[in-house]
């Protein structure tokens, strides 16, 4: 991990950046930053990988603990311990500046007086729908907190007090990922879909204490109630891992005989762009946890690149994202989810025009070519700023 260069920039990111990509779009607006996965850089170092795996169970110990007090409390003791390790673990990294993925890894126990930014994901919070004190401790001191979520960013800068913020979707790089450029029927063939009204979501499978946080099983219900008036309708669904309690769900509904489940593929494999350009619909659900609710999801960017019209929830998250180019409904009603359903599959115009609008959107707006500038003059701006109070310390 050392650098040969005193001023470089570190982006440090807990999550496979194969899959959650947004390292590359930080390369994107600062060519000379290095990218480091947190996963391999512990893994590698098998003393510390052990005791942070260890000190990791006693978190959930500690704070089933606290969940049995008054205040209800935060793991406080072994995020510090935590803290501590990812300090010896960093302690050759040469970086000046760092950029982390979410407050995680922004504390300035790790980090010191380095600058440092924190790149902060839709609403990952620990716990679930709170911060942890020493996240809110990190955020707060970090120099700059870029926010993928413009319904995320508004609420924060009134509970916290944020030195420097700004709003950088996740958006996507049409170059590396347009499904507008596949052919849709080589999909349809090989799932003997071709006379079928499809109807596709892609995405993860994620439940906490029995809350479906992605609201996939609402997509199945409102398939199971529209198939009654679309004998052709048919779902698939392509999920980060395949989960047999939605098989199951499936098959309790009736509904499995009209469902594709389609494991994991390479984010622009050619088959998972077939299944976006194949869709007639793109549905998105969602729920009222906060860390869904208010969040602009990765796949909303690759439903609005496909040009398909899109099916959606209405949340802040999603109306931030979308804007005017989606068909909404209220959240949770499964009933209005099949009802569009059957709307959208006998008025191709409307699909074909929210599908239209759609792309043109997340073109202008959303394109990494359009939003790195933002992320680099943003980044730059702080850096100068720290180099001046730096020399005028220097000086005074």
């Amino acid at each position: 991990m050392n650098s040969k260069n005193s001023k470089s920039i570190a982006y440090i990111t807990p999550f496979d950046p194969r899959s959650y990509r947004r390292p590359y779009l930080v390369k994107k607006a600062l060519p000379l930053a290095s990218i480091y996965y947190y996963k391999k850089i512990r893994d590698s170092n098998w003393l510390l990988c052990s005791v942070l795996r260890l000190n990791n169970r006693l978190s959930r110990a500690e704070l089933r603990i606290y969940q049995h007090t008054r205040s209800g409390g935060d793991a406080l003791v072994t995020a510090l311990v935590t803290d501590v390790l990812n300090k010896a673990l960093f302690a050759r990294l040469k970086a000046d500046t760092v950029i982390t993925l979410n407050p995680f890894l922004g504390s300035r126990r790790i980090w010191g007086s380095r600058a440092i930014i924190i790149d902060w994901m839709d609403v990952h919070m620990w716990p679930w729908d709170e911060l942890n004190l020493f996240d809110i401790e990190a955020v707060e001191e970090a120099d700059g907190v870029i926010f993928w979520s413009r319904p995320l960013l508004q609420i924060m800068k009134k509970r916290l007090k944020l030195r420097n913020y700004t709003y950088v979707p996740h958006g996507i790089d049409l170059g590396e990922f347009d499904p507008t450029k596949v052919n849709p029927k080589s999909f349809r063939n090989k799932y003997r879909l071709s006379d079928s009204f499809l109807v596709a979501y892609s995405g993860g499978v994620w439940s906490y204490r029995g809350v479906d946080l992605q609201g996939v099983r609402k997509v199945i219900e409102s398939v199971a109630l529209a198939s009654k008036q679309l004998p052709n309708l048919k779902l698939v669904l392509q999920l980060g891992r395949v989960d047999l309690n939605l098989i199951h769900f499936c098959k309790k509904l009736r509904v499995l005989d009209k469902t594709r489940i389609i494991g994991p593929l390479p984010y622009s494999d050619p088959e998972r762009l077939g299944l976006f350009a194949a869709a007639d619909v793109l549905v998105a659900p969602n729920s009222a946890h906060p860390s869904a609710y208010y969040a602009e999801r990765i796949k909303f960017f690759h439903y609005m690149a496909a040009g398909r019209a899109i099916l959606a929830e209405k949340t802040p998250g999603a109306i931030s994202v979308f804007g005017s180019t989606a068909y909404y409904v209220e959240l949770d009603d499964v009933e209005a989810l099949a009802d569009a359903m059957v709307e959208l599959h006998d008025d191709c115009s409307l699909r074909d025009s929210l599908g239209k609008a759609a792309r043109e959107r997340v073109a202008s707006l959303f394109e990494w070519n359009v939003i790195a500038p933002r992320l680099r003059d943003f980044v730059n701006n702080i850096l100068n700023e720290q180099n001046s109070f730096k020399f005028n310390k220097f000086y005074m």
